[in-house]
C-alpha cells in the first residue's frame, strides 16, 4: 500500500478524458454513451454497429498543469494509458504521445473477448527523477470505469448517506458520541452522519479554507474507509456454505465482495478467493493477517492511501511558504 513517496511528484490536478469511440474502426456517437462526470463509457447493445463488435478503441487526452511540470526536477516525462480488469486478471499498458505542454493523446484499444465487466482506464505520468528512470510522478485522481455490461453511462452503485441528530432517535441515542455509524439491517447500506458532532457538518459539506478543505480529504477518507470495512464484514456473514463451496450472497454484498476481492487476495481469481476468505472466518486462524488485508483494501476503495500522501504534501509545501515568507 503507498502511502508516501521518497521524492518529488506532481501535487496538481491531472486530468484524463476520453475524446472518442470507435467500435471496430467505425465511430459511435458519444452523448449517450459517456459521462464526463462520472467518468463512465457505457457499451452494452451498440446500435450504431448493428453486430457484435470484437474491439473498442478509445481515443484520450491527458493533461498536467503545465507549469509546474516544467518548473519541477522532473525530466523526459512520458505518460502512458493504463487499462485493467480485475475479474479476467488482464493489465494493458498504451503509451501516449506529447500533445503540447503538459498534454499528451493517443489510442487505446481493447479486445472484447478479453474484457468482463467493467474495466478501469487510468494514467501515469512517469519520469526520470534523481537520476532514476521510470518514477511515477502523477496519476488521475481516479480511473474511468468501461462497462461492457451497461446500457447507460452511470456509476456503479454508490452508498446512501443521510444526516441526522443521532439524539432525537432512540435506536441511535446509544451511539450519541459517535460520528458515523453504518446501517447494513435495512436492504441497502445507509451511512448516517451524525449532525449533532459539532463542527462535523461544516468540514464535510461546507469547508471553505485551505486548511479545512485539507480536514475534509482525511476525515472524508476514513469515512469511506470505515464503511468499506463495515459493509464488507457484513457481507462475509450473508454468505452460505454449500457443501465445501461458499456461495456468493446477491445484492449488494456481492457487489461489495467482488469489488474489493482483488485487494485483498490479489493472486487468486474471484470464486477462489471468496472461498480463501471464509475458510478464514470459520477457522478463526491467522486472524491478524485477514484484518491487515481488510484495512488495505478498504483504504483502497476510500482512495484513503491517495489522499493521505496528497495532504501531507500540500501540508509540508504550506510549511515551506511559511519558513521562506
Amino acid at each position: 500500500m503507498r502511502t508516501a513517496f521518497p521524492y518529488s511528484v506532481l501535487s496538481g490536478d491531472i486530468h484524463l478524458m476520453v475524446d472518442k469511440v470507435f467500435i471496430d474502426n467505425v465511430p459511435i456517437g458519444i452523448m449517450e454513451r459517456i459521462n464526463d462526470r462520472d467518468q463512465v463509457v457505457a457499451l452494452q447493445d451498440l446500435e450504431e454497429t448493428n453486430r457484435q463488435w470484437s474491439e473498442l478503441r478509445l481515443r484520450i487526452t491527458v493533461t498536467a498543469e503545465k507549469d509546474e511540470l516544467s518548473s519541477g526536477p522532473w525530466q523526459q516525462p512520458t505518460c502512458i494509458a493504463t487499462v485493467r480488469n480485475r475479474k479476467a486478471n488482464v493489465y494493458h499498458a498504451f503509451l501516449l504521445m506529447p500533445d503540447g505542454p503538459g498534454k499528451w493523446a493517443g489510442e487505446v484499444e481493447l479486445r472484447r473477448e478479453e474484457h468482463v465487466g467493467r474495466s478501469q482506464l487510468g494514467a501515469r505520468i512517469v519520469a526520470t527523477v534523481g537520476g532514476v528512470e521510470g518514477r511515477l510522478v502523477g496519476e488521475p485522481q481516479r480511473p474511468w470505469e468501461i462497462d461492457f455490461e451497461a446500457k447507460r453511462p452511470t456509476p456503479e452503485r454508490s452508498l446512501r448517506m443521510r444526516w441526522i441528530d443521532f439524539t432525537e432517535h432512540d435506536h441511535l441515542k446509544e451511539y450519541r458520541d459517535d460520528p458515523w455509524l453504518l446501517d447494513t439491517e435495512a436492504g441497502e447500506p445507509i451511512l448516517y452522519l451524525n449532525s449533532a458532532v459539532d463542527g462535523l457538518r461544516g468540514i464535510l459539506d461546507q469547508a471553505s479554507t485551505t486548511e479545512q478543505k485539507l480536514v475534509q480529504e482525511v476525515l472524508s477518507s476514513q469515512v469511506a474507509s470505515e464503511a468499506w470495512s463495515a459493509m464488507f464484514n457484513a457481507s462475509v456473514y450473508a454468505c452460505q456454505i454449500d457443501g465445501s463451496e461458499a456461495q456468493w450472497p446477491g445484492g449488494w454484498h456481492e457487489d461489495v465482495l467482488r469489488r474489493m476481492m482483488p485487494d485483498l487476495y490479489p493472486n487468486l481469481p474471484p470464486d477462489q478467493a471468496l472461498t480463501e476468505l471464509i475458510e478464514a472466518r470459520r477457522e478463526g486462524e491467522n486472524g491478524s493477517d485477514l484484518q491487515r488485508r481488510l484495512i488495505h483494501a478498504a483504504g483502497v476503495q476510500a482512495r484513503k492511501p491517495r489522499k493521505v500522501s496528497t495532504v501531507l504534501r500540500d501540508l509540508r509545501r504550506m510549511a515551506n511558504k511559511k519558513e521562506t515568507a
